[in-house]
């Protein structure tokens, strides 16, 4: 797959930046200033250009706040994802420089060195074009299930008020383990920005970070504060000014140091991410776990490296399922009461149902009955959301 993404001044079509994913060269000028002038000609004559397609590549522009234009170009990916790809780019733009320096930069050159610290999250976003990682499912954040959960959250709730802050999660492994209620109110795409920031920013003890929250705090700047416990699992919290980094490491030592098995016991779940306590079915090939209003999501992964392709295979499958056929129990107007959907294939059966605003989806054999993939799907759910310690 091939994917690029440029970013324009809406006035003078001023190039601020271009990315791209996969083979190819990047886009020639003359390529970008058509894009750009076919756009600016519509905009006269008060049409706007939102998509368009050829057999290969599809094109999609958006204009943010008057200010910038975003183009996305890319093979085999639909309009629909490429204007979500191109929100939480603009949302990434916001999270970096503020939404005013965006309105009304003071300097066109200025604004283009500060966007460079962008840069490898318009990346990462890139990949969710290709990838089977929990990147690829815009707008949700995923978790992992863990019976420890319910005394982390307690550690967690602990240390967010030693610091003064509402907002805290803990990471393992890039997965939320528990988080504040102040942190599941921020908006999906706010907190897998966050994330994914935390990520590119390479292994380290420990970072402050100035982010403003696109949809909360556009223009106002938190500080992105995470502490490393150990190797892979991060303790982060939004704070105002106060306190210094150096007593935010205090804090976290005295805080979470008697919590260092308990966070190695949690871990054992990665990258199951579902405690093995719990036992499936043999027919169960692969899960989804998918809480829409909170926008968070589980997804089962296989432990062994040679399972690896057939894992991403499975994944791959799992994910066509939701988005073109098991979320739509969450908006099917037409059937408003639809609990459930189900795909058969000559390799794999897929089954969702729906239980208020969880969503499981189950990839089985294919010799797996129909109608016995509803009683599995059903008592999976209940494995996986009435054990009150795995805080889903």
């Amino acid at each position: 797959m091939s994917a690029h993404i440029v970013c324009l001044t809406s006035g003078g079509g001023l190039p601020i930046f271009t990315r791209k994913r996969g083979e190819g060269d990047p886009l020639p000028f003359s390529v970008v200033a058509s894009l750009n002038g076919v756009h600016m000609f519509g905009k006269s004559q008060d049409v706007v250009l939102q998509n368009t397609s050829t057999q290969e590549t599809t094109f999609v522009w958006k204009e943010m706040e008057d200010s910038v234009i975003l183009i996305a170009a890319a093979r085999g990916a639909s309009s629909n994802l490429l204007e979500k790809l191109l929100v939480t780019v603009f949302h990434a733009m916001i999270l970096v420089v503020g939404i005013e320096e965006i309105r009304a930069p003071k300097n066109a050159d200025r604004l283009k060195r500060e966007l460079r610290v962008c840069y490898p999250l318009v990346d990462r976003l890139l990949e969710c074009l290709e990838s089977t990682s929990y990147t690829d499912l815009l707008g949700l954040d995923e978790v992992i299930l863990c019976q420890e959960n319910f005394m982390l959250q307690s550690l967690l709730e602990a240390y967010c008020e030693c610091l003064g802050s509402l907002f805290g999660c803990l990471l393992l492994h890039g997965c939320t383990a528990v988080a504040t209620p102040s942190w599941w109110s921020l908006e999906p795409n706010e907190r897998k920005l966050l994330k994914l920031l935390i990520a590119s920013e390479g292994q380290a003890s420990a970072r402050d970070i100035p982010v403003f929250l696109p949809c909360k705090s556009p223009g106002v700047p938190f500080r992105l504060v995470t502490c490393s416990l150990v190797a892979g699992v991060d303790v982060c919290v939004l704070c105002g000014p106060t306190p210094p980094l150096s007593e935010v490491e205090h804090t976290a030592i005295q805080c979470w140091k008697s919590a260092l098995d308990l966070i190695r016991a949690a871990e054992q779940c990665y990258p199951r991410n579902f405690p093995h306590a719990i036992q499936l079915d043999s027919g169960v090939m692969g899960l989804l776990l998918v809480d829409q209003d909170v926008g968070k999501f589980m997804l089962s992964r296989n432990q062994t490296h040679a399972e690896g392709k057939k894992d991403a295979h499975r994944f791959d499958v799992l994910r066509t399922f939701y988005h073109q056929g098991a979320s739509m129990l969450y908006k099917n107007s037409d059937a408003p009461h639809a609990v459930e959907t189900y795909w058969c294939s000559e390799y794999h059966k897929c089954h969702a149902y729906r239980q208020g605003n969880i969503l499981l989806c189950v990839l089985y054999a294919a010799a797996v009955p129909s109608h016995t993939m509803r009683i599995i799907t059903r008592h999976t759910l209940r494995l996986l959301t009435s054990d009150k310690q795995l805080c889903w």
